[in-house]
């Protein structure tokens, strides 16, 4: 099941866009939630960690695009625009809109974007799962890291541990104690890892699972450096997956 949630200002729109979907898609997706305006949508997502948002683009206290921003380096959501703005398209795309839908929305179109989002998902979560099931054999076994100075570190992707968002950079933590920050946003450092053994624990974080010795119950896990670190509740059931895939001892 697929939590979502709409952050849209009118009323009549939100009730026919739930109705719709609760209408098709009961129980593939699961409406957790709703926001009218900007202040309210980033805590809903903060909160209840979705994984699709339709986002209106006007909203009471500002634009969809507002939330967008916020959440830039550390999107985990897909989104669907819903507007009744024409002319914002464009912008829309730039910033990764699954799709843009505008207003008013037939529930046929509505139902082709949706059927699209889900076939899309399930492809793109089991190409990922596949990948680390054969180790993905690599043949990239170093990365260049841009520095904020302009420069370019080398480093050999085995010997990373895990990489921090920091902001619009990422750090980048190592087997020789070092941390590199590079002027990468996590999102992109994790398009570039794709095909390494990678996953996201966290929002945050996204760690070299070659280096995990230990896991537990309780979502924690230890590295081969002794540091433990924790995998959130939302990323856990897939985390779980990946290491049975990868033929980890799973406690």
């Amino acid at each position: 099941m697929i939590n979502v949630v709409i952050i849209e200002d009118e009323t009549a729109s939100y009730e026919y866009l739930k109705y719709i979907l609760e209408l098709n898609y009961s129980p593939k997706l699961n409406i957790i939630g709703h926001s009218p305006s900007v202040e309210k949508g980033i805590k809903l997502i903060n909160d209840l960690n979705p994984q699709l948002v339709f986002l209106d683009i006007t909203l009471q206290d500002g634009n969809g695009f507002e939330i967008l921003d916020h959440f830039s380096n550390s999107s985990t959501f897909e989104v669907i625009f819903t507007t009744g703005l024409k002319d914002y398209k464009e912008k829309a795309m730039d910033y990764f809109a699954f799709y843009y839908l505008n207003k008013p929305i037939g529930e046929a179109q509505l139902i082709a974007v949706v059927d699209k989002f889900l076939s899309k998902k399930s492809a793109f979560d089991n190409e990922r799962f596949i990948a680390f099931k054969n180790q993905v054999e690599n043949k990239q076994h170093k990365i260049s890291l841009p520095m904020k100075n302009g420069d370019f570190v080398i480093v050999d992707i085995d010997d990373i541990l895990y990489c921090e968002a920091d902001g619009s950079y990422t750090n980048f933590y190592t087997t020789d104690n070092k941390i590199y920050t590079a002027s990468n946003n996590l999102k992109k450092v994790e398009n570039i890892l794709t095909q390494a053994t990678f996953f996201r624990i966290h929002r945050s974080t996204l760690l070299n699972l070659k280096h995990i010795i230990q896991y537990n119950k309780t979502g924690e896990l230890t590295l081969s450096n002794k540091k433990k670190m924790m995998v959130s509740a939302r990323n856990k059931t897939n985390f779980l997956r990946v290491l049975k895939l990868m033929n980890y001892s799973v406690s």
